[in-house]
């Protein structure tokens, strides 16, 4: 019989572990419209920005709320976590570009990527970067 308390505490994670991505794609969203109407910062410069502000603050909701993992070695989750970043939006755009190549209306293939990638970010987040007992 399978463990339904354990697939029940994956999947809870998982839905709590999309909140964050959803704060975190507001705060883009926000910050790179408010930086570049505002204070004319070119979108690329805008939108990187934004990403480590966002990534930064979802890295404080996931150590907090989705694994509950803050406390000591905090620092060395933040960088696997900000390396994890970055790996996750190069990975992002390959997926979306490979299925706009492969003729997918756009729309499609941003969710398609966000998606799979959403799914390969819990997974790598719960295994490298917030594993329970590893600092």
């Amino acid at each position: 019989m399978p463990d339904f308390q354990k697939t029940f505490s994956t999947v809870r994670n998982f839905l709590v572990f999309s909140g964050g991505s959803v704060v975190g794609a507001i705060i883009d969203y926000v910050v790179t419209l408010c930086a570049n109407g505002f204070l004319g910062t070119p979108p690329s410069v805008a939108l990187s920005v934004s990403m480590v502000l966002s990534a930064s603050i979802v890295f404080l909701y996931h150590d907090r709320i989705t694994f509950r993992t803050s406390g000591a070695g905090w620092m060395k989750r933040y960088v696997k976590f900000m390396m994890l970043a970055a790996v996750i939006l190069a990975l992002r755009v390959v997926i979306l570009e490979l299925l706009i190549a492969a003729r997918l209306p756009v729309f499609i293939a941003a969710a398609v990527a966000i998606v799979v990638v959403s799914v390969a970010n819990f997974a790598a987040s719960s295994m490298l970067v917030f594993m329970k007992g590893r600092k």
